[in-house]
């Protein structure tokens, strides 16, 4: 926030997401991302902090800190459901008062395996949106690596190159100012190999090249779902009235091209023969 570092990768050990506020959880015992973001705004005037949470399992600790907050945005992908751990996150959860709309879960219900297509999916149609209207000071990415390929817990398909996508995309916020901090993982190469990308993208280096698929119909439904709670909080999402233009120019343009096909012109009055002058 300073400007003497562009970004950071925070190897920190143990995790913290799912440390409540009284309450050590989840193999965490201090809430490392929401320690920062406190810090962030007493010390350095940090007005709106967005945190992503691509762990495989629900920041619940994250969440509840900051339930109620408008200035900080919460967005946690996860998976939901079937006893998996801790078995909060549902997207109908978007905050209470005054942070209402700033809790933003995504939930995988539907199936795992997903991949880099299902997870960039859900950047490019919800949080990427949400996040450039809600235009943060700061990101802070609490970098779970469990949902990684060969992680045995988490039961995704994520490779390293997603996740270098993914932080590149992160990077087009707050000018930049990204923290990742080190959540959660259950093998120790596909921790090691996911954190070695997103540290590669955060050192500037292109993300590699990813081949895009279409998603999953289960996540596309999962998607959807989430959408149908947020969309009453976010403008980005909902699609435009288009019975009333949002700009004048529209109106203009509209006009120009209703005459060059001939729509609302008016007859002109006179002789007959008058209209094959218009």
């Amino acid at each position: 926030m300073t400007g003497e570092l562009r970004n950071a990768l925070a190897v920190v050990r143990p995790p913290g997401h799912h440390c409540e506020a009284k309450q050590a959880m989840g193999f965490c015992l201090l809430n490392n991302v929401c320690v920062a973001v406190a810090a962030a705004r007493r010390r350095l005037g940090v007005q709106r902090v967005l945190i992503v949470d691509w762990d495989v399992h629900h920041g619940n600790g994250v969440q509840n800190i900051f339930y109620d907050d408008p200035n900080v945005l919460f967005v946690s992908l996860h998976r939901y459901g079937a006893g998996f751990y801790p078995g909060t996150g549902h997207a109908s959860e978007c905050g209470v008062g005054a942070g209402e709309g700033t809790t933003v879960n995504i939930t995988w219900e539907r199936g795992d395996m997903y991949s880099d297509a299902e997870y960039l999916a859900a950047f490019d149609r919800v949080i990427m949106p949400i996040a450039r209207q809600y235009c943060p000071d700061l990101v802070i990415i609490a970098a779970g690596f469990d949902a990684a390929r060969g992680d045995p817990l988490g039961g995704m398909d994520l490779t390293p190159a997603g996740y270098a996508h993914m932080t590149a995309l992160m990077q087009t916020l707050a000018c930049g100012k990204l923290v990742v901090a080190l959540e959660g993982g259950y093998d120790l190469r596909s921790i090691a190999n996911a954190a070695a990308a997103v540290h590669t993208s955060l050192l500037g280096e292109p993300a590699p090249l990813l081949e895009r698929r279409a998603p999953r119909p289960e996540a596309l439904a999962d998607l959807e779902h989430v959408l149908q709670a947020i969309q009453p909080y976010w403008s980005c999402l909902r699609p435009p009235d288009i019975a009333q233009p949002l700009h004048e120019h529209e109106c203009e343009e509209g006009k120009l091209a209703r005459r060059s096909k001939g729509i609302g012109k008016k007859r002109a009055r006179g002789p007959w023969w008058y209209k094959f002058l218009y």
